[in-house]
């Protein structure tokens, strides 16, 4: 069944309900939902993405190309007993957003063999992003973004026809105001015009026509809007309906929804007005790895009190100091030098750092030397007070990787409200 087109048909029928998107490549993460997805609780379809910067046919920052991304997640969807048939991969920002300072010619190779290694994968769930001016765009407009969306599409579409088997064909979204991905260096509480989202969707339906993509038009399920909803550095910028009314009464009249990005860290009744407002498909990704930071500088406290010095991991010290030697993922967000932004910043540019060799070793070393010590109850109440509820109840066993996977969890249970999923 494709799960996203009958989340499109809810809100034509009256009755919205969401999904939210999990955008990480984090293999904690990852762990993290299908812990979460194993409650009974849970729904029935997990959604999960890969950015084309983290996940691409060169390994991203991660190492990870799409196939092997899908065999991660399928290898633990596996371990919790989770059928594949309940995920939903998608490609995040597919296009040339990772190589735009190459030529424009390389840049929209790339972007085209992205896609397509997508399809190849299995992936279903398709971003197709070409917001950005490459080098050598002499002229770039709303007509640009449009044409090269479409040329996009008509490639996945083709690698669909030649690699496709049991899954249902590629969903797309479109949008040519998208926010950049992982958050903005200040404030930018922008909302999209109905004008702009108008003229944006005559512009894409002429260019699909134009490549002969007639059919897959009507897979468009949804357009990336900027909704006011955002977060910097320090800031959290609250969604605000009353900001969105136009967009909301303007969906009214689209066979399309909304797919919202940049929703970290906003509160679960704003997320809910979201979903009610036309916002199917919630994304959100830096706030997991924000969770799974504060997850592990807290449990590298616990081991301070509880294991020898010469015995600790120094996790935060080994990877506070990768940052200072190769600040290539924070120079161009924060201040030089400010620790405190680099460690605690809501964009949680230390998740650029976590596969890094010696900060998996030390991660590790924290992880075995705390499964070998008993962890009662008031040592982790006073580092993980928000599980402590959950803990005495019987809910929780205070073990490390629960502990985090519990962490993040408390994000997956905020977006499953949202949604009316639980």
């Amino acid at each position: 069944m494709n799960k996203l087109l009958e989340i499109i048909n809810s809100y034509k029928k009256g009755t919205p309900r969401g999904l939210f998107s999990v955008c990480s490549s984090n293999e904690f993460v990852i762990e993290a939902l299908f812990h979460f997805i194993s409650k009974k609780e849970y729904p029935d379809i997990a959604l999960i993405e890969g950015t084309s910067n983290q996940v691409n046919q060169f390994g991203g920052y991660t190492g990870l190309t799409p196939e092997t991304f899908r065999d991660l997640v399928f290898k633990v969807a596996e371990k919790y007993n989770i059928n594949e048939q309940r995920i939903i991969l998608g490609g995040d920002h597919l296009g040339p957003l990772p190589w735009r300072k190459e030529s424009r010619e390389i840049a929209l190779k790339y972007a085209r063999d992205l896609v397509e290694a997508c399809v190849k994968a299995g992936y279903r769930k398709i971003h197709l992003d070409t917001c950005y001016p490459l080098k050598g765009d002499s002229h770039f407009s709303l007509e640009t973004i449009a044409e090269r969306q479409a040329m996009l599409c008509a490639v996945a579409e083709e690698a669909f026809e030649k690699y496709g088997k049991d899954r249902f064909p590629p969903v797309y979204v479109l949008g040519a105001e998208v926010p950049f991905p992982g958050g903005v260096k200040t404030s930018e509480e922008k909302v999209t015009t109905v004008e702009f989202l108008g003229k944006n969707i005559e512009t894409s339906e002429k260019y699909f026509l134009k490549f002969g993509l007639k059919e897959a038009w009507k897979r468009v399920a949804a357009f990336v809007v900027q909704s006011g909803a955002e977060f910097s550095h320090d800031k959290v910028y609250r969604y605000n309906p009353e900001k969105c009314k136009s967009l909301k009464e303007f969906l009214k009249n689209t066979p399309f929804v909304f797919e919202a990005h940049s929703t970290d860290y906003q509160t679960c009744e704003d997320l809910k007005q979201m979903v009610k407002d036309g916002f199917a498909i919630l994304k959100v990704g830096p706030e997991l790895t924000y969770l799974f930071r504060e997850a592990v500088f807290a449990l590298a406290l616990v081991e301070k009190e509880i294991v020898e010095e010469d015995g600790q991991s120094r996790i935060v010290e080994i990877l506070v100091e990768k940052i200072r030697r190769d600040p290539t993922y924070w120079r161009n967000y924060y201040e030089e030098g400010n620790l405190l932004d680099i460690k605690y910043s809501f964009l949680d540019r230390i998740r650029y750092y976590w596969n890094m060799e010696p900060v998996k070793i030390a991660l590790k070393k924290l992880l075995m030397n705390l499964e070998n010590k008993k962890l009662t109850t008031p040592l982790v109440s006073q580092y993980f007070p928000d599980l402590f509820p959950d803990i005495l109840q019987g809910k929780i066993t205070p073990d490390p990787l629960t502990l985090i996977f519990e962490k993040i969890g408390k994000a997956f249970e905020k977006y499953s409200k949202a949604t009316f999923q639980i």
